[in-house]
């Protein structure tokens, strides 16, 4: 390397893409033994911000529930589809059981928004056969009407030891479980015939509650008498983690004064927007570099000023590439360095991405698709918005022949 004259580029450019991992021609050196030079260079780029389709949300391990009206970004509610389970087999319920009372309840991981503003929980029975072994995604399944409810009350518990909602469900309701008879208790399988599970829905909310199925508190009992047990009061218990089949299920976004703005750039978790950032002329970059080293490059998004004041960015943002197929790909960055290498966590307002083997992927292999897609992080569990300036800071230091 002693034939070798080092110096560092930083271009500002709004653009970016992916490659395999080939990297013949990189020599990744300490950022110390750089020297930074500045220049700017004018590329044609860009940007579109589009609506996600859907996301697949089967199995989550965090349910989300609950609405918030965003003056910015609009309308965006969730809701969950669950399956009750059996905790055992052969259930006798004895002659003649009423339910005494329902309780629905989950550990209550976090939430976004205004937990205060939470209000109207919807609990629905469904008949709709769910799998624990199929693929959902979070439009598959319509959110509950508004107008029915079979909720009596709940409370909401921030206790550090058992964060909890607790729902209380109509005796009526509970009664349609009591009356399918110990016929249809005798395994999972044969109450799930009859049973298929539960809709959850929030209505009216500034919030977002994240639940987690697996947590000491998440159960759903129904505790009844029967005419052995006058006086003493028995439950019926399920499971609502494990096994049990549950979709986190999002609204549908696809707002045209987001979609046309072209002045900043949107991200939003459940299925709300992503931002397409494509190269239309490398070039000139292509040539600027053409017989040098690259060092390393680094991409960086800013978030907007004051734009967290009501609704916090996310932790972490992801960046992909498509392929040919238009399938959203892993950088070769982060498949072959990993996620501390990679970035896109929020640090000091901004989500930067080391992209060296990307960009000279880019640059040496016409065949690659030129479209970078920024994504959310968590999108299927979380619902953070971020907006993001317009202008996007790409350094490349490289070391001259």
């Amino acid at each position: 390397m002693n034939i070798f004259k080092h110096i560092a580029f930083l271009l500002v450019v709004f653009c970016f893409s992916c490659t395999d991992p080939d990297i013949l021609g990189l020599e990744i050196q300490p950022e110390s033994d750089n020297i930074l030079i500045f220049n700017s260079l004018s590329s044609d780029f860009q940007t579109e911000i589009e609506s996600e389709d859907s996301l697949r949300t089967d199995n989550v391990v965090s349910l989300t529930l609950g609405e918030i009206h965003d003056p910015i970004f609009g309308l965006n509610s969730a809701g969950f589809y669950t399956q009750l389970l059996l905790t055992e087999n052969n259930i006798d319920l004895g002659t003649n059981p009423i339910v005494d009372s329902v309780i629905f309840s989950y550990t209550y991981s976090g939430s976004y928004g205004d937990l205060s503003q939470f209000d109207n929980i919807s609990v629905q029975r469904v008949f709709t056969d769910l799998h624990n072994d199929s693929i959902y995604y979070s439009n598959t399944f319509q959110l509950a009407a508004s107008n029915i409810y079979n909720v009596e009350e709940y409370t909401i518990s921030e206790s550090s030891n058992n964060p909890n909602i607790r729902i209380k469900l109509t005796n009526e309701f509970g009664q349609q479980i009591i009356d399918l008879g110990s016929e249809f208790l005798v395994d999972n399988e044969t109450f799930l015939s009859q049973f298929q599970g539960l809709s959850l829905s929030a209505f009216g909310s500034n919030a977002m509650l994240y639940l987690n199925p697996n947590g000491s508190e998440s159960y759903f009992k129904i505790y009844y008498k029967n005419d052995e047990n006058i006086s003493d009061t028995l439950s019926l218990d399920f499971q609502v983690g494990g096994d049990a089949a549950r979709v986190n299920i999002f609204n549908e976004k696809s707002s045209e004064n987001i979609i046309q703005d072209i002045s900043k750039i949107y991200i939003q978790s459940m299925a709300g927007y992503k931002a397409k950032i494509s190269f239309n002329n490398i070039d000139s970059l292509r040539a600027l570099l053409r017989n040098q080293v690259i060092n390393k490059a680094t991409v960086e998004f800013n978030v907007l000023d004051g734009s967290q004041s009501e609704y916090l960015a996310h932790n972490k943002l992801v960046l992909v590439r498509t392929n040919s197929a238009g399938e959203n790909i892993f950088l070769s960055d982060f498949l072959l360095e990993g996620d501390d290498y990679f970035g896109g966590d929020l640090n000091n307002e901004k989500y930067q991405f080391n992209i060296t083997r990307y960009l000279y992927q880019l640059l040496t292999n016409s065949d690659y698709t030129s479209d970078l897609y920024l994504l959310s992080g968590g999108g299927a569990v979380n619902a953070n918005r971020t907006l993001l300036e317009k202008e996007v800071l790409l350094k490349i230091y490289y070391s001259e022949l």
